[in-house]
């Protein structure tokens, strides 16, 4: 279940540059206890276990050469609050030395953040080229500042408080 983050809806009471590199594109939340029997879920609920993982998608256009390392850390700063940080790209330009694609290697191994290539005409054929490294925990801090600055990232967390009081999900209130 995923909601776009639009930054436009921000308060911006930071000043000129504040809110830079605050908010994902994208938050998405991934329930976990679907399949599970309603005792397990149960007890889940009432306990210290996870019933989600939540994930942050900074999206690009491109990534080149040129931008490979600003996109990428556009995306640790965006979405290092989350279980899974991604960096989305519906193009990764290459040259023969395959620099781009070492880079973001090397950079997702040192921060954990993984590469997913969109086919945005098919998204089934989408690729993730470097998974993720799960956080065991959300930054609740950093949780806590994007809800203070923004409307929709505010009721992302609303919608994840409801599914873990009530394990409901209002599929109208999530992007398709």
């Amino acid at each position: 279940m995923c909601r776009r983050i639009d930054e436009k809806r921000s308060s911006n009471n930071k000043g000129l540059g504040g809110n830079h590199w605050l908010y994902p594109d994208i938050v998405a939340l991934e329930p976990l206890d679907k399949e599970w029997d309603d005792v397990v879920q149960h007890c889940v609920r009432h306990s210290e276990g996870r019933l989600t993982r939540l994930w942050s998608f900074e999206v690009k256009k491109q990534l080149n050469r040129s931008n490979v390392r600003e996109c990428f850390f556009q995306a640790v700063s965006n979405s290092s609050w989350a279980h899974f940080g991604y960096l989305v790209a519906t193009e990764i330009n290459e040259d023969k030395q395959r620099s781009v694609e070492r880079e973001l290697q090397m950079l997702c191994a040192l921060h954990g953040i993984g590469v997913i290539l969109l086919d945005p005409h098919d998204f089934s054929n989408s690729q993730t080229l470097i998974p993720a490294r799960e956080r065991t925990s959300v930054d609740w801090q950093s949780v806590n500042r994007l809800v203070e600055e923004n409307r929709d990232f505010k009721d992302f967390i609303e919608l994840v408080g409801e599914y873990h009081q009530t394990g409901k999900i209002h599929k109208t209130l999530w992007n398709k």
